[in-house]
């Protein structure tokens, strides 16, 4: 009785999980996601009139939108525009990661075990991120798939909850950096501040992507000489 129940609990969680997964990639295509940049001035004011409270809200609306797929470099923009290049990025970088182990969290706990019983191939990929640890999931972070569901698959694997911060704050690194710093750009009046910050926002992607793919190689190489 016990054991149908618990059968029964799994389904309904996987059940969930594809509903959440389905209504939330529907929202995220719905909205109109240049709106949310026009309006950033409204926002900042809005912000403003929260007080002390402002980073924290930020952060924790960031985090939210992102668990359920809302494209995080435009939450990093945003934060730009509203907190400047150094609190842009701390928030929306910490708001975002934060979001992120939300999806992977719900995922684990939701469908992990139906989805590796269902579908073995499924289990191959858990034991490749297990063995790789925080590389493997630096290595997803670089491919091109939406973050919600890198996050899933993330939850689905038997990456373990520390190497998914680890490798989740690196991944995030390049194209966050980029993006806070093009939003924090488009609030400069003087065009050649304008142009100074465009022209840093390259480099730091550039040599942060870099950085990236050198320890993805060094680590494959590690890995081939000890097989």
């Amino acid at each position: 009785m016990a054991k149908s129940k618990n059968k029964m609990s799994k389904k309904i969680a996987m059940v969930l999980l594809l509903i959440v997964v389905v209504g939330c990639s529907f929202l995220v295509f719905s909205l109109p996601l240049k709106e949310v940049l026009n309006q950033s001035h409204q926002i900042k004011l809005w912000l403003a009139g929260t007080g002390y409270a402002a980073p924290a809200i930020f952060a924790f609306v960031a985090a939210l939108l992102t668990a359920i797929g809302m494209p995080r470099l435009l939450l990093c923009s945003l934060a730009g525009v509203v907190f400047g290049f150094t609190w842009g990025f701390v928030l929306s970088h910490f708001g975002t990661v934060l979001g992120a182990y939300g999806t992977f969290i719900f995922a684990r706990w939701s469908g992990r075990e139906f989805v590796q019983q269902k579908f073995p191939k499924i289990i191959a990929l858990s034991q490749s991120t297990q063995t790789r640890g925080w590389r493997s999931v630096l290595f997803m972070r670089q491919l091109p798939i939406s973050g919600l569901y890198n996050d899933i698959l993330l939850g689905m694997s038997s990456v373990s909850h520390c190497d998914f911060w680890i490798g989740t704050a690196l991944g995030f690194l390049p194209l966050g950096v980029t993006a806070t710093l093009v939003g924090a750009g488009a609030i400069q009046a003087d065009v050649s501040h304008l142009a100074q910050y465009l022209g840093i926002a390259a480099c730091a992607f550039f040599l942060l992507t870099l950085s990236l793919k050198w320890i993805l190689a060094q680590r494959q190489r590690k890995n081939m000489s000890i097989s």
